[in-house]
C-alpha cells in the first residue's frame, strides 16, 4: 500500500497531521455531510480543516485515476491553487492524499481550511425577490468575471457556491472544485453556467 501526499507549502507545519489523516478519518472529526462523499471538520493547532473523503472509485476509475487521469482530490486541490492566483476566492487549499494498492487507486482525501460564510447560493430559493435583487446581481457580475478569466465550473450548482456579506456588497467562494475547465469560452458555454439553478424568468433577464 502507497500513500501519496502533497501539501501546500503554507500548511507545512502541520504535515504529521496531514499525513495521519487517513488513520483518524473514519473514528474522528465532526461530520458534517455524509452522502457519497464524507466530509468532516478537524481541529488543529489553531486551524479548522475541511476534509472531503471521496467516495471509493469503480473498478475502472481506480485504475483511471492511477495511470490517465488525476484523482478527484488532486484536481481539488490543483484547481483550487490555480482559481486563487486569477484572483477567484476558494477556501485555502491544504492538502490533497491519495492512498494506492497494488497500483490503483483505492482513497483519496482533499484538505482545505473551513471557509465561514453567511450563505449558500441555494438560499435564494428561500428569500423574496426583492432580498435577492442585491445577491443576484453581485452574483451574475462574479459569474462574469470567472468567465473572462476563462474559468468554466462544471457543477455551477447553487450549493457549490458560497458567499459572505461585506460592507461593499457580496463576495464569492467556489467549492467542489474537481470538475473544471481552463479555456476561452463560447456564449453558449457562458450561458449555459445557469442551467443548474431554478430561476423565474424576470431573474433570467435580469441576470441576461
Amino acid at each position: 500500500m502507497k500513500q501519496i501526499v502533497k501539501i501546500n507549502p503554507k500548511y507545512k507545519n502541520i504535515n504529521s497531521f496531514i499525513q495521519f489523516v487517513p488513520r483518524i478519518f473514519s473514528e474522528n472529526g465532526e461530520t458534517i455531510h455524509h452522502a457519497r462523499n464524507t466530509i468532516k471538520l478537524f481541529r488543529i493547532n489553531g486551524l479548522l480543516l475541511n476534509i472531503k473523503c471521496f467516495q471509493k472509485p469503480n473498478i475502472i476509475n481506480r485504475f483511471v485515476y492511477r495511470y490517465i487521469r488525476a484523482s478527484k482530490a488532486e484536481r481539488s486541490f490543483r484547481h483550487a491553487l490555480y482559481i486563487q492566483q486569477q484572483g477567484i476566492d476558494t477556501p485555502d487549499p491544504v492538502a490533497y492524499i491519495e492512498i494506492h494498492d497494488k497500483g490503483i487507486l483505492t482513497e483519496s482525501y482533499y484538505i482545505s481550511i473551513h471557509q465561514t460564510v453567511d450563505g449558500r447560493m441555494e438560499k435564494i430559493y428561500e428569500q423574496s425577490k426583492q432580498e435577492n435583487q442585491e445577491l443576484i446581481h453581485a452574483f451574475t457580475l462574479f459569474t462574469a468575471d470567472l468567465h473572462r478569466k476563462g474559468i468554466l465550473h462544471k457543477d455551477y450548482s447553487p450549493g457549490n457556491i458560497l458567499y459572505r456579506k461585506q460592507e461593499n456588497g457580496y463576495h464569492f467562494y467556489l467549492v467542489d472544485l474537481n470538475r473544471m475547465k481552463f479555456r476561452k469560452l463560447s456564449f453558449i458555454e457562458k450561458c449555459q453556467s445557469f442551467a443548474r439553478f431554478r430561476l423565474d424568468t424576470d431573474i433570467l433577464y435580469s441576470i441576461a
